[in-house]
């Protein structure tokens, strides 16, 4: 490999259609997370970004994967799980990311404790492309044969808030349920972390990707804000392993 192309992947650019894309969607300047975190996400790579609230974390990290899955979705199949710690995020974010799903013509649907019974039949019956959902659902979904063959070809997964999930009984269940996910789908699985704040990034980074081999991680900080936030994007990878 060239040292261009090496530099190309290390540092990759953001695609000309999808930038199009977010100035469609009016995002007509980047913030500087977004700069940087949506290559890598759009080129595939398991990453955790953490930035402040308002920095446009959530649309880095759907435009770009709506943007493949676009072109990769399957009836009846479920090809983004969206997980959030709580059941009022999960509808803040299907209110957010609502009108993003369906500009790439994309089913989208919310599923947590309070979700309607016929919802729960609907979403059964008819799987969306895009599930929103928080770590107690996912257990009982990965439960039901329906289910686990809606997530046959599942690609993305995304945990918002990932650092409400680290240190408890809540993170290692969904690190079940994350590896079970896996071992059930056709697709390497791609994992995007988010988070306001990280304390330990390797702990994050082992969660987000698994224990089962060594993991290596890369910082990529963006340039501070005249308001002095700091912005980071970390490149998580298995040692020895694919991704």
């Amino acid at each position: 490999m060239s040292e261009q192309e090496q530099n190309l992947k290390k540092n990759p650019q953001i695609d000309s259609n999808l930038n199009k894309k977010f100035e469609l969607l009016g995002f007509n300047k980047l913030t500087e997370i977004q700069k940087k975190a949506i290559p890598h996400i759009f080129s595939k790579q398991d990453c955790i970004v953490t930035a402040p609230t308002g920095s446009g974390k959530t649309e880095c990290s759907v435009i770009p994967i709506f943007s493949h899955v676009n072109k990769t979705k399957q009836k009846g199949k479920i090809k983004v799980i969206y997980i959030t710690p709580l059941r009022s995020l999960n509808r803040d974010v299907f209110r957010r990311i609502t009108d993003y799903a369906h500009k790439d013509d994309l089913d989208i649907a919310i599923r947590h404790g309070d979700t309607t019974q016929a919802n729960r039949k609907k979403i059964s019956n008819s799987p969306p492309d895009v599930l929103i959902t928080t770590p107690e659902t996912l257990v009982i979904l990965l439960t039901q044969e329906k289910f686990l063959t809606a997530l046959s070809e599942l690609e993305w997964v995304v945990i918002d808030e990932i650092h409400e999930l680290l240190p408890s009984e809540r993170g290692s269940q969904l690190s079940l349920s994350l590896e079970r996910l896996q071992l059930n789908s056709n697709k390497k699985i791609i994992r995007i972390g988010l988070s306001a704040t990280v304390g330990n990034i390797a702990d994050a980074a082992h969660f987000l990707v698994g224990t089962a081999k060594p993991v290596s991680y890369t910082h990529l900080r963006a340039h501070e804000t005249p308001e002095h936030l700091v912005f980071r994007l970390v490149i998580v990878k298995k040692k020895g392993g694919g991704g």
